[in-house]
Formats: C-alpha cells, sequence, structure tokens
C-alpha cells in the first residue's frame, strides 16, 4: 500500500512531468489523475488544487535545502536558492501563474509570516506595530520578487550572491531578530523551523 508521501510523490512527478511541455496554467487534476491512473477524489484528499500541489513541491524542496545548515542563517538562504536553481525550469513555469492560489502568493504568505513571528519574538510583543509589519512585509515582496526575476535570468547572480544581497538590504531590525533566533536555535531554546 502506497504512504501519503509516496502518492504525493507521484502527483509531484506527474505535474513536473506535464510542465516540462505546458504551463500550470493549463494543467488541468484530471489530466494528472489520468496520467497517475487514479480517481480525483485521490487527488483531492491529498490536496485542495493544482497550487496546493506545487506549493507542497516548494516545501518538499525547502526541508531539503534546510538539512544540515544553520537555520535563520544565509547559509539557509543561498542553499535554497540552490534548490530553486537546479529546478529553475520547473519553478519559473510554476512563477508564471499569478492567480489567487498561486505559488507567487504562497510565498508571499510564507515570507511574510515568518517575518513576523521573528519579529514579535525578537521585540517581546504579539501585535507588531504597523512600521514593523510593513519592514516584515517589505522584505518579504523584494525577496520574493528578486527570486522570481533571478530565476527568469534578469537578476545575474550566484546562490549565495543573492543570498548576501538580499542579507544586506535587510533592515537593522529584522536582521537582528534572525541572528537572535539563530543564536536561540544554535542553543536549542528556539523550537525548528517549520513549514
Amino acid at each position: 500500500m502506497a504512504t501519503h508521501r509516496d502518492t504525493k510523490g507521484m502527483f509531484a512527478k506527474a505535474i513536473e512531468e506535464m510542465m516540462a511541455s505546458i504551463s500550470l496554467s493549463k494543467v488541468h487534476v484530471a489530466d494528472l489523475c489520468l496520467r497517475c491512473g487514479v480517481e480525483r477524489r485521490v487527488f483531492y484528499y491529498h490536496f485542495r488544487d493544482k497550487y496546493d500541489l506545487v506549493a507542497w513541491i516548494f516545501e518538499r524542496d525547502y526541508v531539503f535545502a534546510a538539512d544540515g545548515v544553520p537555520p535563520f542563517s544565509k547559509e539557509l538562504f543561498a542553499k535554497t536558492h540552490r534548490r530553486l536553481w537546479e529546478r529553475r525550469e520547473f519553478y519559473r513555469r510554476a512563477f508564471e501563474e499569478d492567480s489567487q492560489n498561486s505559488i507567487r502568493r504562497y510565498l508571499l504568505q510564507f515570507s511574510v509570516q515568518a517575518n513576523e513571528a521573528v519579529l514579535r519574538r525578537h521585540l517581546g510583543v504579539t501585535t507588531l506595530s504597523s512600521q514593523m509589519a510593513f519592514e516584515a512585509r517589505h522584505f518579504a515582496y523584494g525577496n520574493v520578487g528578486c527570486v522570481i526575476e533571478w530565476l527568469g535570468g534578469g537578476i545575474k547572480a550566484t546562490p549565495e550572491q543573492l543570498a548576501s544581497q538580499m542579507f544586506c538590504c535587510m533592515s537593522a531590525t529584522l536582521r537582528e531578530a534572525y541572528a537572535a533566533r539563530q543564536r536561540s536555535a544554535a542553543m536549542g531554546s528556539y523550537p525548528p523551523a517549520s513549514l
């Protein structure tokens, strides 16, 4: 009997194969299921829609990249960017889509939430000021936009150079918050990052 991960992996492989020749907007769940030889209910048991599947693929790649590197670090950014670059054709096609549930919007939400969480913990507050909330959002939107442009060839940089440039653009408060979070994680006093 197949495990959840095996079934999810089967759908991931199928969508990646399909997106080698068509855009994400042309991928239909019915075609994915036909390719996998399963009923649609199997797909919907695991994913809300095709965008949820693409988000799961990103999460899997993120976890793969995060293995063995310090959390909340420039090295994590670089390793994540390296993983995206290795799979850039898939991600380029995925980022072409900008609908309500797109991977672009998922990454924006993921990044904003991560920045907000680290700032709240660092500042010892439950609600961020409008300025701090803006900093969290500004950095997330800038990063995601630059990664998309970089994957498309518009920014010339290695994954390491891109990570360094992003860290240079981080606000002082956010940089301090990420450094404190990294120190706490290294000492074991902060729970590991989760998706």
